[in-house]
């Protein structure tokens, strides 16, 4: 399983980089606690999913378990990701 969490990481890095670097440049405080949360939230949904389906394929001793919990984890990632660019475009108006 941490081996997975290493497949994981560079891809996660990476997405947060680019969420971080796409958003708006003046936001302090709350506002920038605000649209930074999908990040944090996107973060522990991909490390419970990971964990998730790993617990859920307990029996299963093969490459498939980690493949089947990378690639579940990274669709999470995206998801609430694009939840939060979502968000920020809702919230800008356009």
């Amino acid at each position: 399983m941490f081996v997975d969490a290493l497949i994981l990481l560079p891809v996660t890095v990476f997405l947060l980089w680019l969420y971080a670097y796409s958003g708006p440049r003046k936001l302090r405080g709350r506002a920038w606690l605000a649209d930074r949360w999908p990040a944090f939230a996107a973060i522990a949904a991909s490390l419970a999913t990971l964990f998730g389906v790993h617990l859920a394929m307990d029996g299963v001793y093969s490459i498939h378990r980690s493949a089947w919990a990378v690639s579940a984890a990274y669709m999470v990632l995206v998801i609430v990701l694009g939840m939060g660019w979502l968000l920020r475009a809702l919230r800008s108006g356009g």
